[in-house]
């Protein structure tokens, strides 16, 4: 599996931020609008073998995609493709509290490459500068949410 990994420090607590992670409904507000995240269906917050399915738009194409959620810790949410256009995806979101006001998040997101067709459409460099792209957008609206009180 291919591997991409970003951090960043939030200027709030771990469990502020994890709390805020939890709730799928706060997706859009800090995914990058060019992906047209759409929620189809999500729990209300996230646990261990809860499902989350979702839309976007990536590459100039729609993508419908579900994801399980597989571990579920204080301080740790991992994801994982279960329907999707890759063979294989997951998200591990790990948190460390540095003070009482501050904390690292660490993203991390292993993927295997599509086969036929479409791996001239999702190539690793592709795929890369999306991702990089996204944990921009993410990174900077999480810096607002928690300067602004919204994760607090």
């Amino acid at each position: 599996m291919l591997k991409f990994e970003a951090s960043t420090i939030v200027p709030c607590s771990a469990v502020a931020l994890r709390r805020f992670l939890g709730c799928p409904a706060n997706l859009p507000e800090i995914s990058d609008p060019d992906i047209e995240l759409q929620i189809i269906s999500a729990p209300e917050t996230v646990s261990a073998g809860a499902r989350i399915e979702f839309r976007i738009m990536s590459f100039g194409l729609r993508h419908r995609m579900a994801h399980e959620y597989r571990l579920v810790t204080e301080s740790e949410i991992l994801e994982v493709l279960v329907d999707g256009p890759l063979p294989a995806w997951q998200h591990r979101q790990q948190l460390q509290e540095l003070g009482p006001t501050e904390c690292r998040l660490t993203d991390t997101v292993e993927f295997q490459l599509p086969g036929g067709m479409l791996r001239f459409i999702l190539t690793e460099e592709r795929i890369r500068e999306s991702l990089t792209t996204g944990m921009e957008f993410r990174y900077q609206a999480l810096q607002q949410l928690a300067e602004t009180g919204v994760i607090a």
